[in-house]
């Protein structure tokens, strides 16, 4: 079960993996990390915004995006597995495997999976920690060990803070029977772990940025609290459904999906088992913080909020799902419906592999994007000209020029990389060999680099050195060359 999940996601990668802009700065460490050049990514500069987990996955094999695939595939298998795991402390094990075999193989895991993100071994992590800390009985080395898993899922992606509370919340359960004082030693060592692991990184951050998880947007978003609400339940549809839904609908299916869920968990605890208690209340707290942490982070840091962000909503929902199962397995019609449901999760997941591949001309991996002569002209620079654009990722996945500078555009809500300041840009500028390579049809380039930042140019001349299909390449040069003495 757990390795064909894992072999269904190398066969949606079987024509290489999904990238997106996240995706390069996870490569782009990747490779410096094995060449010894440490947590900096494509822009020379320091990787803060992100958690070092999947670089570090993928440092053995650099930019190889092979290794990438086994990396994706290996965390949906053991993801899968660990699924089995948890549920068959909670239902029979033929309830386990059918609901397991649902989960690794639904829509959303192949979704994710499919791209170099680090949403599968967050999956994997999470259920791990879960595995833990809901194993009876529970002792000080399994709170050990519990709390550096929360910590590692904390450093795959920072909405991992939520399984550090979900975490403390099996801790409590667990040890709140065992009189007080042991307890708190078991939350101590829990919070220890936990605090150890995570903190290491965001000191570093602190060195490095003055920020604990990077430089940030802002201000945050502008939407308002029901329009928040709206955003999640509508990824929450995406997840579950994809393109199956027409976008004007997931609102109405998403709260649908809620609404099953909701009524899947009121039939699951009737007369449910008392040592059932700490993983069940481990799922609500899974569930609440996989929706509040996205919506605090879009409130604070304008972060989006999409089906990726809402992957780990899919261990809760299928958690419920079979503990109802599991509760009426009895009744014929019951079983029906559920054997139904997992067939038709398999069989979309299985479509959507298949499929996969000719999504690929949409990714940023795809070379034929845009303005790909321009790609030419980057190549055939000098090694030691520096190039600013307003598409670092794909100019760093497609010539290999390290650094490739994100420069001429405003920054925007949501952002993984933000510009360089004026004083970065002119200092570039000052030197001999400086380039602007500008992709007009990206949504960021508006009416080109002096519509998008007059600030820029009038300190800084921009020559056009030669035009393509879709893209300009300029040559840079201070407007004042006495400003390059300061």
């Amino acid at each position: 079960m757990s390795l064909l999940s894992g072999a269904l996601i190398l066969y949606a990668t079987r024509s290489d993996p999904m990238l997106s802009p996240d995706s390069i700065s996870y490569l782009s460490t990747a490779k410096h990390l094995r060449s010894g050049d440490g947590f900096t990514q494509f822009t020379g500069e320091p990787l803060t915004v992100f958690g070092p987990i999947m670089p570090m996955l993928l440092a053995a094999g650099g930019r190889s995006l092979l290794w990438a695939r086994l990396i994706g595939g290996s965390a949906v298998a053991i993801a899968t597995w660990l699924m089995y795991i948890l549920l068959k402390r909670r239902v029979h094990p033929w309830v386990a495997v059918a609901a397991a075999a649902a989960f690794g193989t639904s829509r959303g895991v192949v979704r994710v999976g499919s791209f170099v993100w680090s949403e599968a071994p967050y999956l994997c992590i999470v259920l791990a920690a879960l595995v833990v800390l809901t194993g009876a009985p529970l002792n000080e080395r399994r709170c050990a060990v519990g709390g550096l898993l929360c910590g590692l899922g904390f450093l795959t992606r920072y909405a991992g803070a939520g399984l550090v509370v979900t975490g403390m919340v099996c801790v409590i359960a667990a040890s709140y029977p065992l009189g007080r004082a042991r307890a708190l030693r078991m939350v101590g060592v829990f919070s220890a772990a936990a605090a150890a692991t995570c903190g290491i990184w965001i000191i570093r951050n602190l060195i490095e940025t003055g920020e604990a998880l990077g430089p940030r947007f802002s201000g945050g978003a502008s939407d308002s609290f029901e329009a928040l609400i709206r955003k999640s339940i509508e990824s929450v549809s995406e997840l579950m459904f994809g393109d199956l839904v027409d976008p004007s609908g997931r609102t109405m299916v998403g709260l649908v999906v809620l609404g099953v869920c909701l009524t899947c968990a009121t039939i699951a605890v009737v007369r449910r088992s008392s040592s059932s208690i700490g993983l069940d209340l481990a799922m609500i707290s899974l569930a609440v913080t996989s929706i509040v942490i996205p919506v605090f982070a879009r409130w604070k840091t304008a972060s989006d909020i999409d089906y990726r962000v809402m992957s780990p909503m899919l261990i809760p929902v299928i958690y419920v799902a079979a503990a109802a199962l599991n509760r009426l397995r009895a009744q014929p019609v019951a079983m029906i419906i559920a054997l139904s449901a997992v067939f038709w999760s398999a069989s979309e997941g299985t479509s959507l592999a298949q499929r996969t591949p000719q999504y690929l001309s949409v990714s940023v991996g795809s070379r034929t994007q845009y303005a790909p002569a321009l790609y030419d002209l980057i190549q055939e620079l000098p090694n030691n000209a520096n190039v600013l654009t307003n598409s670092p990722q794909r100019v760093w996945w497609h010539t290999n020029r390290n650094p490739t500078y994100f420069a001429f555009t405003r920054p925007r809500a949501g952002n993984s990389n933000y510009p360089l300041s004026p004083a970065d840009t002119l200092a570039l500028a000052c030197r001999h060999d400086t380039y602007l390579a500008w992709f007009g049809q990206l949504l960021n380039a508006g009416d080109g680099p002096t519509e998008r930042r007059p600030d820029l140019v009038s300190m800084i001349d921009l020559t056009l050195v030669q035009t393509v299909a879709g893209g300009e390449l300029y040559r840079l040069s201070a407007h004042d060359p006495s400003t390059c003495n300061n």
